[in-house]
Formats: C-alpha cells, sequence, structure tokens
C-alpha cells in the first residue's frame, strides 16, 4: 500500500529538487557568464594595447613593446601568449611564452574581436580574442598619418591573438559548482526532515479519526467524530463521516423497531391462534364448532400471510429488485375491478360508495405496481370507515399527470398524526385493538411503490372525519 506521507514528502522533495536544480543551473549560467565576458573584457583591453604599439615606418612594420609589461609573455609556458600575423598568415611576432608552438591564425571583421576556446601550447584549456587592426603610420618626417596609404602603397592589416589560461576563472566556477550542490543536497536533506515532521504533524488529525472510527461499534453509533482543532480541509471528511453514522444509526434503530414490531405483530395473531386451537381441543365438540374453530383460524393466518407477503414485498422494493414493466392501461377500469374484493365487506358496513371517474381515461405504468398501491388504498379506506358511513372514489387528469383520491368518513386522526401514516406498523389506534385485522404496513408499501413509478403521495385529515389519500403518477 502507497503511504499518503511517504507521497507527501516524496513529491516535495522532488519537486523542490527541481526548483533548486533550475535555480543552481541559471545561477551557474550567470556567474560563468559574467566572469567570462569580465575575462574577455580584460583580454580585448590588452590586444588593443598591444596593437598600439605596432606602427608602420618607411614601409616597415615595427613593434615597440619598450613601455608594456611584457612578462606574462617572456616566460615560457607562461599564463599569457601573443602571436601577430600579417595578412598573407605570416608570423610577424611571437611571445617567447609560445616557444616553438604558434597559435591559431583566426581572421577577425574589421575591428571586431573574435573569442574562441583554444588549447594552449603547455596543454592547458585557455581562452583567446583575436583583432584585426591598421598599424600606426609614420611618414619620413616621424608624422603619424590618418590615411592607410604609405609612398602609394596601403598599410598591410595586422591579426593579433591574445591567448591566457583560463585556470583562474574554472577554479572559481569549480568552487561555485561545489558550492552550490552542496548547498542544493543539504537544502534537501533539511528540507526532507522539516517535512516529515511537518507532514506528521499535520497528518496527527487523521490519526485521531482514525482511533475514534475503531472504537466506533454497534452499540456506539450515537457518538460522532471531533477532532479539536482540525485544518478546515478535514471538516467536510468529518462531516460526511458523522453524516453516515446518523444514517447507519437511524438504519439501526429502523430495525431494531422493526424487529421488535414483527414480534409484536406476530406475537397476537400467534396467541390468538393457539388460543383458538387450545380451546377446540380442551374437549369433545360439534362438527359446527369445529368448522368455526377452524375457520377463525384460517382468518388469522390470511392475516399473517397478507402480512409476510408486505413485509416480503417492502423488503424487494428497498432492496430495489422489482423492475418496472409500463403498459397501458385504464385506470378506472382496474380500481372498479379491484374494489370487487371489498364490496361485500362494505356492505356488510353499511358504507356508501361514490364514483367520480374521468371519462375514457388510460395510463401506462406497472400494473402489478398498481394494483397493490390501489389494494392498499380501498382497504384502509373500508378498514377504517364508520359504520353507515361514506367513500369517495375519483380520478382526474392535471397537466399530464393521473391523479387517484379515495376519502372516507370515520377519520380519527389529526393531521399531524395522518403523516406518520407512511411508517411500518404505525396506526392510528395506539392500543393495536384492531391488531388482529391490520398490521400497518399497507401504506408504507403505497409510498414506496408510487415514488418507484415516479409519482408522489400525500394523505390530509380533516377536523370533520374525512381522511384522504392522493396518489399523481406521470400519465406517460
Amino acid at each position: 500500500m502507497r503511504s499518503l506521507r511517504k507521497n507527501l514528502i516524496l513529491g516535495t522533495t522532488i519537486g523542490t529538487a527541481a526548483v533548486l536544480l533550475s535555480v543552481g543551473i541559471l545561477l551557474y549560467t550567470l556567474v560563468r557568464s559574467g566572469m567570462t565576458d569580465q575575462f574577455d573584457r580584460s583580454m580585448l583591453d590588452e590586444a588593443r594595447l598591444l596593437a598600439s604599439t605596432v606602427e608602420q615606418k618607411h614601409e616597415r612594420t615595427s613593434i615597440n613593446f619598450e613601455e608594456i609589461d611584457m612578462r606574462e609573455f617572456e616566460t615560457p609556458s607562461g599564463p599569457g601568449y601573443v602571436q601577430l600575423f600579417l595578412p598573407d598568415g605570416s608570423v610577424l611576432f611571437r611571445s617567447p611564452s609560445l616557444g616553438r608552438a604558434n597559435l591559431e591564425f583566426i581572421a577577425s571583421i574589421a575591428e571586431s574581436p573574435t573569442y574562441s576556446r583554444v588549447i594552449l601550447p603547455n596543454g592547458k584549456p585557455g581562452r583567446a580574442v583575436s583583432i584585426t587592426f591598421m598599424p600606426q603610420v609614420e611618414d619620413e618626417y616621424g608624422q603619424e598619418r590618418e590615411s592607410e596609404s604609405f609612398s602609394g602603397k596601403s598599410a598591410p592589416k595586422i591579426t593579433l591573438v591574445l591567448a591566457r589560461d583560463t585556470a583562474p576563472i574554472d577554479s572559481s566556477l569549480a568552487l561555485l559548482r561545489i558550492v552550490l550542490i552542496s548547498v542544493g543536497l543539504g537544502a534537501i536533506a533539511v528540507l526532507a526532515g522539516v517535512l516529515q515532521l511537518v507532514i506528521r504533524r499535520g497528518l496527527k488529525p487523521l490519526n485521531q479519526i482514525a482511533a475514534q472510527i475503531s472504537q466506533l461499534g454497534e452499540q456506539y453509533l450515537s457518538a460522532r467524530v471531533s477532532v479539536y482543532g482540525a485544518p478546515q480541509e478535514l471538516e467536510p471528511v468529518t462531516e460526511r463521516l458523522n453524516d453516515l453514522l446518523h444514517r447507519l444509526e437511524a438504519a439501526f434503530q429502523r430495525e431494531r423497531l422493526f424487529s421488535a414490531d414483527v414480534a409484536h405483530e406476530l406475537r397476537t395473531p400467534l396467541s390468538g391462534l393457539r388460543s383458538t386451537i387450545d380451546v377446540i381441543l380442551s374437549k369433545p365438540r360439534q362438527t359446527t364448532e369445529y368448522q368455526e374453530a377452524l375457520s377463525d383460524c384460517r382468518k388469522i393466518t390470511a392475516q399473517m400471510q397478507s402480512m409476510t407477503e408486505n413485509l416480503l414485498s417492502l423488503a424487494r422494493l428497498d432492496a430495489g429488485q422489482i423492475e418496472v414493466r409500463p403498459e397501458p392501461l385504464s385506470q378506472g377500469q382496474l380500481i372498479s375491478n379491484i374494489w370487487k374484493q371489498f364490496g361485500e365487506e362494505a356492505e356488510s358496513r353499511h358504507l356508501r360508495v361514490q364514483w367520480i371517474l374521468a371519462p375514457q381515461t388510460s395510463i401506462t405504468t406497472d400494473l402489478s405496481l398498481l394494483t397493490l398501491v390501489i389494494r392498499n388504498i380501498l382497504e384502509n379506506a373500508v378498514s377504517y370507515s364508520d359504520v353507515g358511513g361514506w367513500i369517495r372514489i375519483e380520478t382526474t387528469t392535471d397537466e399530464g399527470k393521473t391523479v387517484i383520491r379515495v376519502t372516507n368518513s370515520g377519520g380519527i386522526l389529526t393531521q399531524e398524526d395522518a403523516e406518520h401514516a407512511f411508517e411500518r406498523f404505525w396506526r392510528g389506534d395506539a392500543a393495536r385493538t384492531a391488531a388482529t385485522v391490520h398490521c400497518g404496513l399497507g401504506l408504507s408499501l403505497v409510498k414506496k411503490s408510487v415514488a418507484l413509478l415516479g409519482g408522489s403521495v400525500s394523505v390530509r385529515s380533516s377536523p370533520g372525519g374525512e381522511f384522504q389519500i392522493t396518489v399523481s403518477l406521470p400519465n406517460q
């Protein structure tokens, strides 16, 4: 596994080394250029001084070095070398330091100097400057003439080549290289050490967060991650972690409540089933009594089967295992067909049913899911209407949406309580007196199914006893 600390140290060190290398190269280049320019200017000044001693007199070129310090040119293999050439390349003058060696004849344009790197006669590296000039011309009276002509002839152009040992520059540049490399490596080493400390301290809040997370468990999901003095960059991390912990806590709480509610819901019908069986087996009975007991047991098992199927449907909806398969259908005809399942119970409760169906209305949606939605809404209306009350079933279309609205009388819930109607196992009768009839999962299924169909569902409970559920679905 790659270490974040190592990546930060390595990346920063490499970046800093690249910057130091670039700066060092630039600094070395500038210093070398400056020292070379200064060295070249010094040689050029000396070359011009030497050139000023060359004279043309009586058609003869003469050199007068008497007033110039020529000691550096007189010692064999000395630091300075000078040689003068005539236009045809023949040697006019050679300094004693050259011995039998010659400097390279380098002709320059006009009086512009030409610089070059050379290997000196002593085998050491050096630098040479070459200038081409006209010697001073004197007539028979010793007067200098401005003209290049003398007795009708032009004075010859002289090329002077001056070379010097660059050992002082080379030693200075070598020392500079050593200093730059040493300072650079030292700076990188110090930087790596400082980065190690800084990054270790900077990553300390991450270690604290990791330590807090490692202590979390199922029983400690109410705890939240908090690091005092953490940098701003870690705030989004801690916020997302706390959000995740909040959701996990809520999920575990729902699971615990779900398990408790399922146990409660199953305990009541199982107790009723066992009591009925115990009573009927307590003594011999007539056939009709056995039939009535079996009928009661069948009702209880049917209710348990319904609750189990609802739980399985909710689990499949939560897991996203139900695939929506749209198809065109008439919701009015579908509602009428589903209502037949509750017609007998509605009559036994003396309920009046009012139909307000939009004519020729159709919708493209999933048949099985819409059937589940309508069946649970109608079952809820029939079960919780007051005896002798009424139910109103209506469908409308509004801005490309199909609206199904079911209203029943006998509602006893406030609007605040009605908002909990879609929660699992929630029922308006806190004492659960109807526990053998309903388990509080129908409207939860409605909400999940409508959401999967891309619609919305709402509930309204008025003080007058009306309880209304409205489903809005896209009319594809």
